[in-house]
């Protein structure tokens, strides 16, 4: 299973500024794309996530993580997952129009969650479940063979 907590400490090497526009940036862009007009919101994105993100990936400075090892440094997957995918959801849900575009984003957060969990379940080796139990007498013969 996943692991209950993440790093807060801050890896010595990483940029605190850096970190700091990720913190600031990424929900804002999340935020702003239910009140701005959709191609300012693309601009905005431009700016604030796909020219820092190329900048961590073109650089391979390793005080300059890109958002993704950011997020994955600091949350765990358990909610990382859900939070990125109702945030997807919603603002789509918000640019089609929708009533209730919170509605489709818990939906997809749930998506999301499923997705992560059944991600780290598939992960790890079947733990044939039940298999370690003694079992009763006579009913050897009503299990399929192995």
């Amino acid at each position: 299973m996943a692991a209950a907590r993440r790093e807060a400490r801050i890896p010595g090497n990483w940029n605190r500024w850096w970190l700091l526009m990720w913190l600031v940036t990424a929900p804002t862009l999340v935020v702003s794309a239910f009140y701005l007009p959709f191609w300012i919101w693309v601009a905005a994105t431009v700016v604030g996530f796909l020219v820092p993100e190329l900048v961590s990936l073109v650089k391979k400075d390793d005080s300059l993580p890109p958002l993704t090892h950011t997020i994955r440094h600091f949350l765990p997957d358990w909610l990382a997952f859900p939070v990125i995918y109702f945030s997807l959801g919603g603002v789509g849900a918000n640019w089609l129009g929708f009533p209730r575009p919170a509605r489709i984003g818990a939906l997809m957060g749930l998506l999301g969650w499923l997705t992560d969990h059944f991600t780290v379940t598939y992960a790890q080796p079947d733990p044939f479940p039940f298999s370690n139990r003694a079992k009763k007498a006579g009913t050897e013969k009503l299990r399929l063979p192995t």
